[in-house]
C-alpha cells in the first residue's frame, strides 16, 4: 500500500513539472526575457498581403517567412482622437504605449520605448527606409525642435535627400557608428536607392549589434503601404519580397537565441481585394488588374518569433504592444521589472 502511494505521489509529480514547451506547434520555451529586440514596424500590411508572395511560390506547400512566425495577433488600430489614425500616429501609439496621439508635435513629449531601455545600458537603433517627412521620427527634430525625443539613438535613414553635411553609410564600406547622428544611405543620394532595404537592415544590424548584449533595433517602412495605396502591385510585391528577406534573416537569430524577440507591427493597414479566380487571378499575376486597395481597416496586425512570443496572441489595442515586450505571467514572477514601466 505504500509503494503504491508512492507512485501516486511521484506521478502527480511529475504533472505538475510538465511545462508546454511548444507553441504554434513548434519549439518554444515560456517566460523567457527578450534583451535582444527587433522592431519591424510594416505601415500598410494585413496578414491577407501575404497571397502576393504565397501564391506566386512553385507550391503552396513553401511558407512565407511571416508564416513561420510563431504567434499572431490582432491590434485595434485606434486612438483617442482617430478610429483610424495615420501609420505614423499609429506606430507613435505602439513605441509610447499612449492612446493620447493628437498627430502633432506633442506627441514627441511622450516617453518612447527607448526612453525607458537606455539608462539601463540598452544600445538603441532605429533604421527608417524612404518615407514623408512628417512619417520620420526625425520630423521631431527638423519641424518640432525636440533633441530629446531621438536623444542618444543611433539613426540610418534611405532618402534621395540629406541635409548637407550629414553623414551617410554604404553597406560596402559599414563603419563604426555612433549615437545622436543620423546616417544617410549613399546610394539614394543620386536620386534613386541602388541599394535593397533588406541588404541595407542587416548590414547595418551586424555592424550595429557587435559586441552589444542588450539592444532595440527598430526598422520602420512606409515605402510598402505607398505601393498598395497606389495600386502598383508589382512594386508593392517586390517591396514585401524585400520586408519578407528582413524577417527570415532576424528569425534565424531568433532560432538560435532563447533571448531574442522580433516583433513585426502594422500601421494603418490597408484593405486589398484580390481577384476571384481563373483568368482574373492570371490578370492580376501578369499586370496587377483586377487588384483594388481600399480604406484601413480598424485592426492590424502582429506576428512575433523568438522570447515573449507568447504574450502578443489574442486580440488587444496598438498601445498595449509595447507593455506586452516587457510584461510576464505576474504569478509565475517573469515581470521584467528592471526596465517595465507600466509595473503596477
Amino acid at each position: 500500500m505504500k509503494n503504491k502511494f508512492i507512485k501516486i505521489l511521484l506521478f502527480i509529480t511529475l504533472i505538475g513539472c510538465a511545462q508546454v514547451t511548444s507553441l504554434n506547434l513548434k519549439k518554444h520555451q515560456f517566460g523567457k526575457l527578450p534583451v535582444k529586440i527587433v522592431w519591424l514596424q510594416v505601415a500598410g500590411l494585413t496578414e491577407e498581403h501575404l497571397a502576393m508572395l504565397k501564391y506566386s511560390y512553385p507550391t503552396v506547400d513553401v511558407k512565407t517567412s511571416f508564416e513561420n512566425s510563431l504567434c499572431m495577433g490582432k491590434t485595434w488600430a485606434y486612438n483617442l482622437y482617430d478610429i483610424r489614425p495615420e501609420a505614423s500616429s499609429g506606430f507613435l501609439s505602439q513605441i509610447t504605449g499612449k492612446k493620447n496621439i493628437k498627430n502633432s508635435c506633442e506627441d514627441f513629449k511622450l516617453q518612447p520605448i527607448w526612453s525607458y531601455m537606455l539608462p539601463k545600458g540598452y544600445k538603441v537603433g532605429i533604421f527608417e527606409g524612404e518615407s514623408g517627412q512628417k512619417q520620420s521620427l526625425l520630423y521631431s527634430r527638423s519641424s518640432c525642435n525636440n533633441n530629446d525625443f531621438l536623444k542618444d539613438v543611433h539613426f540610418w535613414r534611405m532618402d534621395k535627400k540629406a541635409p548637407s553635411g550629414s553623414k551617410d553609410f554604404h553597406v560596402e564600406a559599414i563603419s563604426n557608428f555612433y549615437p545622436n547622428e543620423v546616417y544617410y544611405d549613399k546610394s539614394c543620394l543620386s536620386g534613386e536607392c541602388f541599394t535593397t532595404v533588406a541588404n541595407n537592415v542587416t548590414k547595418v544590424f551586424e555592424s550595429f549589434s557587435r559586441n552589444t548584449n542588450n539592444y532595440l533595433y527598430i526598422v520602420r517602412n512606409f515605402k510598402y503601404a505607398q505601393k498598395i495605396k497606389e495600386n502598383r502591385v508589382s512594386e508593392a510585391r517586390d517591396e514585401l519580397t524585400q520586408l519578407n528577406k528582413i524577417v527570415a534573416y532576424f528569425q534565424g537569430l531568433a532560432n538560435k537565441r532563447n533571448d531574442f524577440l522580433l516583433l513585426v507591427t502594422s500601421a494603418e493597414p490597408v484593405h486589398t481585394e484580390f481577384p476571384r479566380s481563373g483568368k482574373e487571378w492570371g490578370a492580376y499575376e501578369k499586370a496587377g488588374k483586377f487588384f483594388k486597395a481600399k480604406k484601413s481597416n480598424l485592426m492590424g496586425t502582429v506576428m512575433v518569433s523568438g522570447a515573449r512570443a507568447e504574450n502578443f496572441c489574442g486580440i488587444y489595442d496598438q498601445s498595449d504592444i509595447l507593455p506586452r515586450i516587457f510584461s510576464g505571467a505576474k504569478q509565475q514572477g517573469l515581470e521584467l521589472t528592471i526596465i517595465n514601466p507600466f509595473q503596477q
